[in-house]
């Protein structure tokens, strides 16, 4: 087996999608003690990997508003960096290329269908793809087979600085909240389409605040639907849920999700977050399919009608920005699948 030092991993996606592919960073030190692994991704994304003990490097690429400054200073990096392996992860046009600039003699992605002329040019080893149906987390290690490994360990890790572990220590006190007791809910995701009804989340709140005595922290960021929907939720609901929306970093939202019952939200990155700090999660599935994207390991509860269209991930029915599976899931069918599964008692 080739002895590699330098090793860039590519991975120019959602953060959650970062977040999954984290495994590989444990699976390629595992294999090459020694070696230097670095990691490419988007800006806003790199959280999910900064402070991870095995990680060596972290490269940044800003994917909407880079300057040709920005450009090259990252191009003179790649080079300078003199990688000897490169695992592109993406599986788009923008990381085959990033890849062929570092000049790595062993640059590898998995195969593609339609894919430009050039793309041959900027990797040099093709792995087949992975099966549709397998989850992000192994597809991601399944690139590493190409290399001859057979990588046994999957676990989702996230780690924060200790000025973030401090500042979630004071959010806590400041607002009365005791570790284990009390329930993070992130209603938004990054499209409409993925996001459930603001009575359904209202009705989950009263139910854990005025009958099972949790209080409940709603996350969430500052853009505009994500805030629509937080204000909706409020003008509906009896209660008066703690609200750090848009008030967090990536980092102080996994740090604060560590320190949770459990995580209440749909598919999105604060999910993710929730499953690699060993929070139990609850999450809302709509058009996506779940056999890619469910929280990853044990104890997670994942809510999705069981109808014929379900997988076709598209942006709402008929492009509405509504998803119909997602809408017609009932509060009381939530509530009910959670007292099944345990996060309390039936009565």
């Amino acid at each position: 087996m080739t002895d590699y030092k330098r090793i860039l991993v590519i991975k120019l996606k959602q953060p959650g999608d970062v977040l999954l592919s984290v495994p590989v960073l444990a699976a390629l030190k595992e294999a090459w003690p020694q070696a230097r692994v670095t990691y490419l991704v988007p800006r806003g994304a790199h959280e999910m990997v900064a402070d991870h003990p095995l990680l060596d490097g972290l490269l940044v690429v800003n994917r909407r508003q880079e300057s040709w400054g920005g450009a090259w200073r990252l191009i003179r990096e790649l080079r300078r960096r003199r990688f000897d392996l490169v695992l592109e992860l993406s599986g788009g046009d923008r990381g085959a290329f990033h890849a062929w600039l570092t000049g790595a003699p062993t640059r590898m992605a998995f195969d593609r269908r339609n894919k430009p002329f050039w793309w041959s040019y900027c990797i040099t080893r093709v792995v087949p793809p992975p099966p549709h149906d397998m989850h992000m987390v192994r597809q991601n290690l399944e690139m590493l087979r190409g290399l001859g490994l057979n990588p046994q360990n999957s676990r989702l890790e996230f780690f924060w600085p200790p000025q973030v572990e401090e500042r979630v220590r004071e959010l806590l006190a400041s607002h009365g909240l005791a570790p284990g007791a009390f329930v993070v809910m992130h209603p938004g995701a990054g499209w409409r389409f993925k996001c459930w009804t603001p009575q359904g989340y209202a009705r989950v709140i009263e139910r854990l605040m005025e009958q099972e005595g949790l209080p409940v922290v709603l996350t969430g960021t500052r853009a505009a639907h994500e805030q629509e929907l937080l204000a909706a939720i409020l003008s509906q609901c009896r209660t008066t849920p703690v609200n750090l929306a848009g008030k967090l970093s990536l980092k102080e939202l996994g740090a604060l999700m560590s320190r949770a019952r459990l995580f209440f939200g749909v598919d999105s990155a604060p999910m993710h977050l929730a499953a690699a700090v060993r929070t139990r999660a609850v999450a809302l599935f709509g058009p996506t399919g779940a056999y890619n994207w469910v929280p990853w390991g044990p104890g997670h509860l994942v809510i999705q009608k069981e109808w014929g269209c379900i997988g076709c991930g598209q942006d709402g029915c008929e492009g509405s920005k509504v998803s119909r599976c997602l809408e017609e899931i009932s509060p009381e069918e939530v509530l009910d699948r959670m007292a099944e599964q345990g996060f309390w008692g039936s009565g």
